[in-house]
């Protein structure tokens, strides 16, 4: 649960587990990114309905390619998908309520034009994402302008064209990463969650829900740039070992706004601490250059406070917006931990 560079956080599109079969890695792999696809599309659209973040168009789906999977992969993914012959980008999964379920679009159908341009393959026998990443720049660069035109190619050979229309959300897409480790990642663009994190909260959607409130709060906070405004170094050892309070004061001010989001979703906004009580005991180890999430007793407090916080808030005015939006333009200064509760001063950028 960190802002990062997803890049460097896991492979995509390793196995979930090494000993399972594909087909057996794909099926969890699928569950998941249902799970993740209508809970960050909830947490998305509320928020951007609240006027909370801007910037975004999401049609409610998850894109894959069969390129994204090893050459071992693809054929137990197109199998379990049922992405048809001829089609490489398919829709993976979708969102109740989003526009593309609206639509009529079905998990499976593969997408063999967008805006009349036909998407990008990966010939390769390793997985890469490029070619889906260059679908999903297409498509969002699409949207800026309007409605989207896509051509499908569906089992039976039947090839059909929609027009698209996304609904405003957050600027972010949301994932899921192949990968055993309990974690969940942000990077400004994407919320990326594990497998492993999906199997941990497995028939708990709203501990699930907190995950991704949080990793959202990260970028609708601009906790990337801001970080990177700050003049923190590249050098990773010396960030550990100077700049371990700004992240620490992001994680708690994400941890703080996902309580307002999950409640302007409908979410149980209890959820985060419920999610700590059972998770953080086994995961609450410090790195050994400097701790960059407050212990998890620590951030149950922190979420108890602002609980109450809203509830006060919500008390005097039912339309109450969370005072933790106005830090989104705050520099932070590299030195003494910020008292999250102050009114925000803006300071200069560090050269």
């Amino acid at each position: 649960m960190r802002f990062a560079w997803i890049v460097a956080a896991a492979s995509l599109l390793a196995p979930v587990a090494a000993s399972a079969a594909p087909a057996d890695d794909l099926i969890a792999l699928r569950k998941q990114e249902e799970r993740v696809a209508a809970i960050g599309e909830r947490l998305s659209i509320a928020a951007a309905t609240a006027g909370w973040c801007e910037g975004g168009r999401s049609l409610g789906w998850t894109l894959g390619d069969l390129g994204q999977y090893g050459k071992n992969y693809r054929a137990a993914a197109r199998a379990q998908w049922g992405v048809p012959s001829g089609a490489s980008l398919f829709v993976s999964a979708l969102a109740p309520g989003g526009a593309a379920a609206q639509a009529g679009l079905t998990p499976g159908l593969g997408i063999v034009s967008i805006a009349g341009r036909t998407p990008m393959r990966n010939p390769y026998p390793g997985a890469s994402n490029h070619a889906r990443q260059n679908s999903e720049r297409v498509v969002e660069r699409e949207l800026a302008a309007g409605p989207i035109v896509i051509e499908t190619l569906s089992a039976d050979g039947t090839r059909r064209q929609w027009q698209l229309t996304p609904r405003p959300a957050c600027a972010t897409r949301f994932e899921v990463a192949a990968e055993d480790e309990e974690q969940a990642y942000a990077d400004g663009e994407v919320v990326q969650v594990t497998a492993g994190m999906g199997r941990y909260t497995d028939g708990n959607d709203q501990e699930l829900a907190a995950v991704v409130a949080h990793e959202l709060a990260h970028n609708i906070l601009n906790h990337v740039p801001r970080t990177e405004q700050s003049g923190t170094p590249e050098n990773y050892t010396r960030y550990l070992g100077r700049y371990t309070n700004i992240t620490r004061s992001m994680e708690e001010e994400a941890d703080r706004l996902s309580v307002w989001l999950l409640a302007l979703a409908g979410y149980e906004p209890e959820s985060p601490m419920a999610f700590w009580r059972r998770f953080g005991p086994g995961h609450d180890s410090a790195h050994p250059l400097g701790r960059t999430h407050d212990r998890w007793a620590d951030r149950v407090a922190a979420l108890t406070s602002e609980l109450e916080v809203m509830h006060a808030a919500k008390q005097r005015n039912a339309a109450a917006r969370p005072a933790l939006l106005d830090r989104r333009e705050l520099v932070p200064v590299p030195g003494a931990r910020a008292v999250i509760g102050e009114v925000p001063v803006a300071v200069p950028s560090v050269p």
